[in-house]
Order: C-alpha cells, then structure tokens, then sequence
C-alpha cells in the first residue's frame, strides 16, 4: 500500500510539474492592443490639430520590434497618388514612406503603452477623411491580432462666409473624378482661373463670356458655410459648384458638368 502511494505522489507531482512548465509555454504571450485615437473629432477645414494614436502590449510576455504603420486619406490623382492632407509634427522613429506614416515604437513590456503623435490639416473633400493604425511586433504567438488596428473618421467643420452679393476670382483644374481642390494644389499647372460677379438678386455675371449666367445660392445647411451656383446659357445649366466655406473668404468644392459626366472639377472661389 505504500509503495502505491508513493507512486500516486509522484505521479500527481509530475503532472503538476508538466501543467506548470505547459502553463509557461503556453500562455507567455504578447498581445498588442492599438487604443482608441485621442484628437478633434470635429476638425476645421484648413487648419493644425494633433492626433495620437497608443499601443498597449496586454499580454504577458515582451512585443519586440513593435512597428506602428498609420493608413490616410488619399488624392484620387494619377499616375500618383497623395495624402489627402497636410501631415506634419513628425516625432523621432516616425517616417513617411509611400503615404503612410510608419514609426518604429521598439519593444513594448506587458501592459506598457507608447504613443505617436503628429499634426495633420484636412481639406474640403468629398470624400470622408479616415485614419487607420496597425500595430505589429516580430514576436511570434501573438494571443489576439484582431485588436491591432484602430480608425477615426473625423467629421470635419467650416468656416463661416455669408454673402450677399460678391466679386470672386475662380480657381479651378479639370479632372476624372476629383475630390478636393487640394489635388489642384498639388499640380499648379493645371490650373485656371477666371472672375465673375454674384449679384445681389442671386443671378451671376461672368465677365469673360456675356452670353453666360447663372444662379447662386446659400440653402445648404449650414446656410453661412455653403455655396451652391449654376452657369450656362439661356437654356442648359453647363456646370454646377457645391462648395464648403475655408475661410471668411473663399470656399472650395466640386463642379460637376451634366452634359459631360466623364470630367469633374476642383473650384476654389474667393471673393476679390
């Protein structure tokens, strides 16, 4: 009965033993957590906001190499293509390499937490301006990888510019489905300009082409931060603007052509 016993004891203590050395093999593991962005989320158009993004190791082993990568807004330009936005404030490991911002964090100790932070400017678009940051670490067993990435999709304020009546200076390039006059900014080239007057009745008058009028108007909500207008003939509307105010004096938008679906423009129209 002894030696029975004995047997069972060391039994039971090996299995313990075994549990103990499985249990270190098993769940010592890094698990990298990409926190919720801190930053506006409600920037103004055309003007500097920081934002930070954080990654936490919540597992309980050491995350080696840790590389943040954050994804921005792009240009619908080509061949190339851009940040859709002024990116600056870049702090020591970070680096911006084919549009994205990739920052070299090192290792991250269980439940330490780094950040990175940097400035960025967001324009008028019609597209929604959204950043998405990817943490990754070159340890192997990573518990949970689906908690690596975090987004913020801003949603972006203007400026307030109610008229009445106005002298503006157009500013505009032609494109295939542009979506911000930023991507006119980004090729001075191609762009053009000409002057026309809204008048106090809502009528416009382009001085370099008599035959042409058209209709402006401020009924978008918010009333003060919009501008709407038509040009074309006395029967066809050849183009419409849907613009954003910038600044106290000039917005920025889309014009579209109805006789010709296949070209866009990028307008920036700013009183004189």
């Amino acid at each position: 009965m002894k030696i029975n016993m004995l047997k069972n004891v060391v039994a039971i203590s090996f299995i313990f033993a075994f549990m103990a050395i499985g249990a270190t093999t098993i769940f010592a593991q890094p698990n990298l957590r990409v926190l919720p962005w801190q930053g506006s989320s409600t920037p103004l158009v055309e003007s500097t906001y920081q934002y930070t993004s954080r990654v936490r190791n919540i597992g309980n082993q050491n995350a080696d190499n840790v590389k943040v990568v954050v994804d921005f807004p792009l240009t619908n330009t080509s061949p190339s293509r851009f940040i859709l936005g002024k990116l600056a404030g870049l702090q020591t490991g970070c680096s911006k390499i084919a549009n994205k911002l990739e920052c070299n964090v090192g290792t991250l100790l269980p439940n330490q937490t780094k950040s990175i932070a940097f400035t960025f400017e967001f324009q008028v678009s019609t597209t929604t301006p959204t950043f998405t940051s990817t943490a990754t670490t070159t340890t192997a067993g990573e518990i949970n990888p689906n908690n690596n990435s975090a987004s913020i999709s801003p949603a972006r304020r203007y400026a307030n510019n109610p008229l009445t009546t106005a002298n503006v200076l157009v500013t505009s390039c032609t494109g295939t489905n542009l979506t911000s006059f930023y991507e006119c900014e980004l090729y001075p080239s191609s762009q053009q300009s000409f002057s026309m007057t809204l008048n106090l009745d809502k009528s416009i008058t382009v001085p370099i082409a008599p035959t042409y009028t058209g209709m402006w108007d401020q009924l978008a909500l918010p009333t003060d931060q919009t501008l709407h207008f038509t040009i074309g003939d006395s029967n066809t509307v050849e183009a419409e603007f849907n613009g954003f105010a910038v600044s106290s004096t000039c917005f920025e938008g889309i014009t579209t052509f109805p006789g010709n679906s296949n070209y866009n423009s990028a307008y920036r129209v700013c009183e004189q």
